[in-house]
C-alpha cells in the first residue's frame, strides 16, 4: 500500500496492507409515522477508518499500538468517496489480536489486525 494514503498523528506504518472507509449519516428522531412515511433529522456525517495490517511480529505490534493512544487522534486519509484527502479527529475502537506462532529464536507472530479509528 502506498505510504501516503493514510497518516495517524503523522505516522504511517509500513506493514499496513490497506484500510476501509465507512461513511455514516447520523440522524435524530429517525423513524416512520403511522402512515409509513419516513422522517429523518440529519445531524452529522462521520467516518470510520478500519486499518488492516499484515501479520505482525511483537516489535511491529508494539510500535503500531504506541502510535494509537487512548486520546484524540488526528488521522489524514485518502477518501475514496470524494477523491480527496481528509483530516479528521478520531478515537480508537476496541483492540483485539490473535497469536499465530512463537518461533524460537525469531519471536512471536500475531495475526492480521483490524483497528478502527472512529471520527469524534
Amino acid at each position: 500500500m502506498p505510504s501516503n494514503l493514510i497518516e495517524i498523528e503523522g505516522y504511517t506504518p509500513n506493514f499496513l496492507k490497506g484500510y476501509e472507509v465507512e461513511w455514516y449519516d447520523l440522524s435524530l428522531e429517525a423513524g416512520r409515522n403511522a402512515k409509513g412515511t419516513m422522517h429523518l433529522s440529519y445531524i452529522a456525517e462521520k467516518y470510520k477508518i478500519i486499518l488492516k495490517t499484515t501479520p505482525l511480529f511483537q516489535q511491529e505490534l508494539t510500535e503500531f499500538y504506541s502510535h494509537i493512544p487512548m486520546r484524540e487522534i488526528t488521522v489524514k486519509f485518502f477518501n475514496p468517496f470524494n477523491g480527496q484527502y481528509n483530516t479528521i479527529q478520531c478515537y480508537r475502537g476496541d483492540r483485539k489480536v490473535g497469536m499465530l506462532f512463537d518461533f524460537e529464536g525469531v519471536g512471536k507472530l500475531y495475526d492480521c489486525v483490524d483497528q478502527s479509528l472512529i471520527e469524534l
